[in-house]
């Protein structure tokens, strides 16, 4: 498209921003200073619970690594591959219930949210009781389902996010996981220097699972359900908010309309669905095993303690989880992803070389490093999948689907460590280094693909010219 053309369709938008005509379901447009406050409201209201909550539950499933190195085989009589299991287990039920996501949409999400909560706290704490592998296998499976139900919170977001700021809250969201890990290593170190008659590994699970119970009960009071119920806002505040979610897309603005089955089932239809959980897929290859394994890689290297191991492995995750937060702000302002998501698979896949290739310290500890930055595709993916569907009830079926494909991939990544090919794990990093290299083409022939939609797009709105002051359409992020 030549420069003459892109002036014309700027122009003729900023007339129809000037000639916007006023609902009166939400009032008058904003102005960008009302917007901005607004905003900053939500953010201290939602973005503390939402990450807190999460953080929590990525820790009360990712300590059976260090559970595993503080001695849990050994006393439940672990043996082969049942350890490898166990972390297969809980991605089998979590991916079974991924179409939990449509709850956020269906039920008052106060409600909801405390119920996940509640279950999952209870669930985590009592792994500290388990006797033997059976009982194990039971509580994986159920804190895999109860999870499941959480990870539904992008979609939430979306709610009373405009699609150009989702992805930066998105990624907040998201970089709890990163955070969990970090400190669950550190926790997991301190938990296990304890001295006490009762065994490291169940202090881990109790000290890791029983604070979570009580975000149930601040869950219950303080999640607003959808922009109505939002007590902590006015009357204009909420009028604001529905014109920023309504901007570029389809928005339930007026009340909580639940579930519109045409449009979630649309989600099912469109090939984007299913290209974004490939990649989100190839991601959880590379990135599920490493909470699990990374703790026995590090120990593996030689040169520390099985211990030691637990606390190097925080350091990586921290860089991660900074990586996580400025990305996903820079991607909400250049409004582009696929980039972002090609650039850290490409670092992930250096990284999985790293330990693939090499057999001293330092190499393969720096490799951890880069390995881990897979996680910030994985945080630029999700706001990815919210930007691709206009209408709330598709970007919860794509949302499903996009999950339900993402987490079928721990069941590959959780089985290519095999404690028998330790201390290089060349298969496992070999098959981690393939996935982030799918990852990276894919992102990069997604975000060419939705360029050209989006040219199509941009000719066909110059073609309708500015004296009809047609409706923005919506465009893709690439």
């Amino acid at each position: 498209m030549d420069d003459r053309a892109k002036r014309d369709i700027e122009t003729a938008q900023g007339a129809r921003e000037e000639h916007r005509v006023v609902d009166p379901a939400i009032g008058n447009p904003p102005t960008r200073e009302e917007e901005a406050s607004v905003i900053k409201k939500l953010d201290w209201r939602l973005m503390p619970m939402i990450f807190t909550i999460y953080s929590l539950s990525v820790l009360d499933r990712s300590n059976l690594g260090n559970a595993h190195v503080a001695g849990l085989d050994e006393s439940i009589g672990l043996s082969g591959d049942q350890y490898s299991t166990l972390g297969t287990l809980f991605y089998v039920t979590y991916i079974i219930f991924q179409s939990a996501a449509a709850g956020w949409k269906q039920f008052p999400a106060h409600a909801w949210v405390a119920f996940i909560v509640f279950s999952f706290a209870t669930i985590s704490s009592s792994q500290a009781a388990a006797q033997n592998y059976a009982s194990m296998v039971v509580l994986r499976l159920l804190l895999g389902a109860t999870e499941a139900m959480y990870a539904g919170v992008p979609v939430y977001l979306s709610f009373f996010y405009p699609r150009d700021k989702v992805g930066f809250r998105q990624g907040i969201f998201l970089s709890g996981s990163a955070l969990a890990n970090a400190y669950g290593g550190a926790l997991g170190y301190a938990i296990t220097q304890i001295k006490s008659h009762i065994e490291p590994w169940r202090i881990l699970f109790l000290i890791e699972g029983l604070p979570t119970f009580i975000m149930a009960f601040v869950a219950w009071f303080y999640f607003p359900d959808d922009i109505e119920t939002a007590k902590f806002l006015t009357r204009r505040e909420k009028e604001v908010v529905k014109h920023m979610v309504s901007r570029d897309q389809t928005a339930d603005i007026v009340n909580h309309a639940g579930l519109r089955i045409r449009d979630f089932l649309a989600a099912f239809k469109d090939w984007r669905s299913y290209l974004t959980g490939v990649m989100y897929f190839g991601c959880n290859v590379s990135f599920a095993s490493l909470p699990l394994f990374v703790p026995a890689i590090i120990a593996d290297i030689g040169s520390f303690t099985r211990i030691q191991a637990n606390g190097l492995a925080a350091p990586p995750y921290v860089l991660t989880f900074i990586l996580i937060i400025v990305c996903c702000f820079a991607s909400d302002r250049l409004r582009m992803r696929g980039p972002f998501v090609c650039f850290f698979s490409v670092v992930a896949a250096i990284g999985f070389l790293l330990l693939a290739t090499t057999e001293t310290a330092a190499p393969r500890y720096l490799g951890v490093y880069f390995a881990i930055t897979i996680f910030v595709s994985v945080a630029i993916l999700i706001p990815w999948v919210s930007n691709t569907h206009s209408t709330e009830s598709k970007r919860t079926g794509g949302f499903a689907i996009f999950a339900t494909f993402g987490q079928a991939g721990p069941l590959v990544g959780t089985n290519i460590f095999p404690s028998n090919e330790a201390p290089y794990y060349r298969k496992g990093s070999w098959v981690s280094f393939s996935f982030c290299l799918l990852v990276a083409v894919t992102s990069a022939l997604f975000s060419f693909v939705l360029h050209r939609e989006n040219s199509k797009l941009d000719r066909a709105q110059l073609d309708e010219g500015a004296e009809g002051m047609c409706p923005r359409k919506f465009r893709y992020v690439i």
